[in-house]
């Protein structure tokens, strides 16, 4: 059984190692993607390179995913970090 620190470093290292190659590929800012589930990066992914098996088998890449994280981290909708909000600059 994998334990619960070595779940959420796979899940540090899968997200970010997902939401680079997404963001590569489309061409977006982190910030598109810091609101995706793990399981989401990963269907977008597959909806893009799944056809060529450049990114392997969707079952099997899913489930050893899912076997590594878990079906909570990999499904966690991460938490939106709030805007920075710059202050208006005072005109006199």
């Amino acid at each position: 059984m994998i334990s619960n620190e070595a779940k959420k470093q796979a899940y540090d290292q899968l997200r970010k190692l997902t939401s680079g190659r997404v963001i590569r590929a489309l061409g977006i800012a982190d910030e598109d993607v810091e609101h995706l589930s793990l399981g989401g990066l990963v269907n977008i992914l597959f909806l893009m390179h799944g056809d060529g098996g450049s990114t392997g088998n969707f079952s099997v890449s899913f489930a050893a995913a899912v076997e590594l994280v878990g079906m909570d981290l990999m499904w966690l909708q991460p938490e939106a970090k709030p805007a920075v909000v710059e202050p208006e600059a005072q005109v006199n």
